[in-house]
């Protein structure tokens, strides 16, 4: 399943504290649903201050899912070896 168009949603933080999440229609069909949808949710994530990387702490792209964690996929295999290796010292 392909993933997000990244050119037809964005966030635009004019000023401290408030975010506004703005995205473009499709063009022929009309459909918006989903991308309202996302829209929706990636802005209930800024309010909460959750629009983080959970590795390096990085804001995330706008151009990832709505419930993505990580920013790119190298903190997300870091977090997943930090994990692994948690784990194994926990059962020595």
């Amino acid at each position: 399943m392909p993933g997000p168009d990244p050119h037809r949603l964005w966030i635009e933080d004019d000023r401290p504290g408030s975010a506004r999440v703005c995205w473009q229609a499709y063009d022929w069909t009309g459909n918006n649903g989903n991308r309202r949808k996302r829209a929706n949710a990636i802005l209930r994530r800024l309010a909460r201050g959750d629009w983080y990387c959970r590795w390096c702490y990085a804001v995330l792209p706008d151009h990832l899912r709505a419930d993505a964690l990580y920013c790119c996929e190298a903190c997300r295999k870091k977090a997943a070896r930090a994990r692994r290796e948690s784990r194994r010292v926990r059962e020595l």
